[in-house]
Parts: structure tokens; sequence; C-alpha cells
């Protein structure tokens, strides 16, 4: 239906200027809509729902390769039964990236992307292709924005020590105010915080991500048939799961009206790396299992949230659990704002960094063998802080397809130089992944490229750029295809929103498992449809060398409609953090694709 109104309105309107065409397929919406049964016509019609969203903030952060790009707040405050929480937490945002010379107001745009982020992810995760999207519609002769939005948690982001760094042009200045005790204009660093203190959480689940999300949307467009017209709802990774809820939630509670439903917000979904779904188990076709499921599930999802509220159950975050944890992440963003502000320089930053989640997590990240992790590198391979690397080496090494050992984090930025290297087999080696089917699966673990460490103590190792790795025999340009020194620089952004979550509410998870396992009552009693995203155009990028592709696809099959491109020799997080040129010469693949998905709407 959603297809044949857009041609029907393109047809209708052809040779008119865009802002009276964009009118006209308003007005093919509301009469396909109210035929359809969508919204009641007449004066039984309930009133609009209308934003409770105040106090629109815009702040101008940069201006990159033809994209202004900004910082757009509002206040929304949290439920007065909320534990106490620092104000920031009332404020709740995005990332609006849009064209130099494009309009002003989003309600004048072709299209709005509204992306949901992954995992931990913070609204700069998708930097890359926000704006590499937006250049590449404007190339094929449409004007969108591209919002990354911020959740909630962004209030409690550290982001002090990296303001103060990026200030003073020292990355150490960030790296001892957060674990040397070194004052910021006489304050010092109160801690990290522990699961214990941040009861704040609790109340920051998928209903409220999904609620701020929604509250954005109708304060910037108010007029629903608009946003059914202008908003591309997307996700990556986990946020593709949170954009399913999204699609599938009764915002008012009320079943006989469904201008808020949030698959009636609109034109679009599109997944990265991921799926858009509530119910990937179709447990809600059959009312037998949507019965059990409920009956099962409910009690134990109440139950469990439950205990984190009475902290009973206090673990409310990752905390120091290796490569994914709170000073994990932190470690990151760090080495990111080291490469950003000296990336050929001899790097400090292990030298300055003690801490036994730190060594946790550099043991997982850097582990040539499984006899150097059990030995802490005592059977001569050593450990990472034995070799010397320039702060772009070091980077690279935590994060590249060819050095990280954990797939989820890795992107293609790259290869190691300046000194020999030796294949790595810790989880397991490259080569392993090219078992048959099996193989496929082993991606999740490491990712299905070779990688290397270095050997030689005595040298400076540097690092290559992804468009500098013509024969490098351990890589291909055709699998690199992110900038480092981009990835460098939004690794170490600091305010107003980080790179990484530093405190990622666990309670997302625990919601969308709830969902996912057929929880359709207490707080998922407003989890009211099923798969409705697949009742409007779909659009799925994998990335070609993440696991999602072989699990997700092959086990949940995308709707039989969607437009599902593959991304050659990208990595999970390459699908959003892509340089904007690839070797090859074309355009970021991701990018492209969704805008030309774009092209096919407007």
């Amino acid at each position: 239906m959603a297809y044949a109104t857009q041609r029907l309105g393109r047809s209708i309107q052809q040779g008119r200027r865009r802002n009276a065409r964009r009118n006209g397929w308003a007005a093919t919406v509301v009469i396909t809509v109210a035929a359809a049964g969508l919204v009641a016509p007449g004066p039984a019609a309930a009133e609009p729902p209308t934003s409770v969203a105040t106090d629109r903030q815009e702040q101008p952060i940069a201006t990159r390769d033809g994209i202004l790009v900004s910082y757009v707040s509002f206040r929304l405050p949290l439920p007065a039964g909320a534990p106490p929480h620092p104000a920031a937490c009332d404020r709740t945002g995005y990332l609006r990236y849009r064209p130099i010379g494009g309009p002003e107001d989003a309600r004048d745009a072709d299209a709005v992307v509204v992306q949901q982020q992954g995992l931990s992810g913070g609204a700069v995760n998708s930097e890359g292709v926000a704006g590499n999207t937006v250049r590449s519609a404007k190339t094929l002769g449409r004007t969108i924005e591209f919002w990354s939005l911020a959740r909630r948690g962004a209030c409690l982001d550290e982001t002090a020590g990296f303001d103060y760094a990026l200030r003073t042009g020292n990355y150490l200045d960030a790296v001892d105010y957060y674990f040397n005790g070194k004052p910021i204009d006489g304050h010092p660093f109160p801690g990290f915080k522990k699961s214990q203190d941040l009861p704040i959480l609790d109340s920051i689940g998928v209903e409220r991500v999904i609620r701020d999300q929604y509250e954005i949307m109708l304060h910037e467009i108010p007029d629903q048939v608009a946003r059914q017209c202008k908003y591309v709802c997307t996700g990556i990774s986990m946020g593709g799961l949170v954009t399913g809820f999204f699609a599938d939630w009764d915002f008012d509670g009320d079943p006989g009206t469904q201008a808020d439903a949030r698959y009636n917000q609109c034109a679009a979904f599109a997944a990265q790396d991921t799926m858009v779904s509530s119910d990937p188990a179709a447990i809600q076709n059959t009312p037998f299992l949507h019965d059990l499921t409920d009956a099962l599930m409910s009690p134990a999802n109440n139950a469990l949230k439950a205990g984190f509220d009475s902290g009973v159950l206090p673990m409310r975050i990752m905390g120091p659990v290796p490569a994914i944890g709170t000073k994990a992440m932190m470690l990151y963003r760090l080495a990111g704002l080291a490469a950003h502000l000296a990336p050929d320089e001899e790097s400090q930053l292990l030298a300055h960094l003690h801490d036994p989640e730190v060594e946790a997590t550099l043991t997982t990240m850097f582990g040539q063998s499984w006899a150097a992790v059990a030995t802490g590198g005592a059977d001569g391979e050593g450990t990472i802080r034995d070799y010397r690397f320039t702060n772009a080496a070091l980077l690279g090494t935590f994060i590249d397809n060819n050095s990280g050992n954990f797939a989820l984090l890795q992107q293609g930025v790259g290869a190691l130089a300046g000194g020999p290297v030796q294949e790595k087999t810790f989880p397991n080696d490259g080569g392993a992944t090219q078992i048959p089917v099996l193989g496929n699966y082993l991606r999740i673990s490491a990712g299905p490229q070779k990688r290397v460490a270095p050997t030689d103590r005595s040298v400076l190792y540097t690092w290559r750029d992804y468009n500098d790795v013509a024969g490098v025999p351990w890589t291909a340009p055709n699998r690199e295809t992110a900038d480092i020194h981009e990835v460098a620089r939004q690794l170490g952004t600091g305010a107003p929103t980080a790179y990484w979550e530093t405190y990622f509410p666990l309670r997302m998870i625990i919601d969308l498992g709830a969902g996912f396992t057929g929880a359709r009552s207490g707080d998922m009693a407003n989890l009211r449809y099923h798969n409705m995203s697949r009742t409007k155009p779909n659009f799925v990028a994998y990335a070609g060398d993440s696991v999602v592709q072989y699990g997700v696809g092959t086990w949940i099959p995308t709707g039989a409609t969607a437009q599902v491109e593959t991304l050659p020799g990208y990595t999970h997080i390459d699908t959003i953090g892509a340089a904007a040129v690839q070797n090859n010469g074309k355009p970021d693949y991701s990018g492209q694709y969704l805008a030309e998905f774009i092209r096919g709407l407007t």
C-alpha cells in the first residue's frame, strides 16, 4: 500500500516544485490511511497527539565536508517518582546532520533519517554514515537530514577530561584526570560509578528510550501525515531491535487510537547489520504461544525488574567486564583521543594506566595465543606493554579487523607497520572461519580476517591508514574501509555526547529479552503490535564480514519486499563508520545504498 501511494503521489505531482510534490503526497496518504481504517475519519476521530517536549535548544558543533552538525536537545523530565538524578537527565536530544544550503526546518527536507544506536553506542557512533548518507542523497537530488539519537543515558557520560584535553592539546591530561588523580580546575575526578550508585538507570529502559524518540519526532514534525512521509526510522545492531519495539509500541495504551502507534510515525524502516522486529520468533502469530509465553515471561520479567528496583540485583551496568565494561570503553575513548591529538608520537597512554580492569581488557584485546593469555605473556610472546606503538598504532591494535580480538568492536582502519608481525591464534585464528557452515558462526568471536601482533620489542610500530594498505600480505584494500583519523576524532569526542556511553543501562537488554520471549503484560503491556514495520518499505544492510548476516539473516529471514544489500568487506561497526570514499573510488556503500533507498521513497 505504501509503495503504491508513493508512486501515485509522484505521478500526480510530476513536473511541479518539490514543496508542492510533498503536499501532494500528504493529501494522498491522508486519503489512503483513512480508507484503510488506520485513522478514523469524521467527528469521532481522537485529538492528534502533541509532544510534551519543551525548551528546544540547538548548539552548532561543526561544519565538515559540506555537512552542518549541531546538537538539538529538549527538556523531557523523567517521571516524578524517578530516583535522584543530575538535571542533565531531564533533557535528551540528537546530533543533527544536514547539508550546507539545505532548509533550516526539517519539515522542508525530503526525508529525515532517525537512527537508534547499538549497545553502548553514543550519538557520535553514527557520524560516519550520517554524513555519508546526507552527501550521497544530495548527489541523487534529495535533500535529507540524519538524526543520530543520544539515548537518555548520555546524561551520565564522563566528558570533562576529554573537553579539557581537547583544549590543552595533551591527551595525558584526560588520562591522568580519570586514572591518576589529576584535578581539572581544582576538581579531581570523583571516580567511576558502580551499579549501586546508579539507581536512575532503572528508569532508562526501552520504554523510556522509544518514548523519547517519539516525543522528539512529534515535536519536530507535529503533523502525522508529514511524519509518515518524512521519517525513515533506522537502527544499527541493538538499535534495530529498539526500532522494532518503537514500531510496535502503543504510546497512549488505547488500542482504539492508532495515530500514536509508532509504526504510524515512519515512512519506512532500515536495519543496519541487524533486524527491525519486536517478535523475531513470530510468537505473537499464534494465540496459544502468545498466551503461554506471556503467562511465563511476564511474571519473571516483573520479578527481575523488582529485584533491580529494590537493589537486590545491583548489576545495572557492564561494570568490570573485560572488553565491554566501563573502563574498557573509557580505554578505547582515551586511545582515540591520543590518536587524534598526537597520532605519530610514541604512545605514553599505557604508561599512565595501571588498573586491574584495564589490564583484563588489554589481555583480552591484545592476547596473541591462549598460552600468552594464560601465562601473562611469560611464554615469550609478551603483553602489549612490551611493545612500542605510536598513538595511531595503539588504537589500531585495539580495534582493527586484523589486530583486535573482539569482532563486534573491529573496524577496517588499516594495518600495523614499522616492524615484523606474527599471526594471532587467540581466541581463534582467522582460518577457522573458512570451515564450511561452522566457520561463519566463528566470526562472532574475532572476525573472519587474519590477525597479527608485533614481535620486535625494540622498534616503534606505526600505522598505515585504510587507503595505504596495498601490498600488505595479511589484508587487502577491499577489507579496509574506515579512516583511522576520523575514527580517532570521533572516539575522542567530549560533550555533548560521548562515542561510547559511559554507563550503558542493562535494563535495555532485559527489556528487549522480555519482549522477544513473549512478555506482554506489566511494563510490556503496550508492546501491542507485532512486526508492523514490515507493512512499510524496508531496507536491510548487512556487513559482509560480520556474523549478523549468517545468524540473523539465516534464521530470521527479512521481509519478502525488503531491499537487502551486502556491504563488501565491512565489519559490524564499519556499517556506520566507513570512510566517505572507499579504496575502489566508490562512496561508502552504507550511506549510498541508504540514500538510494530513500530516493525510491521520495
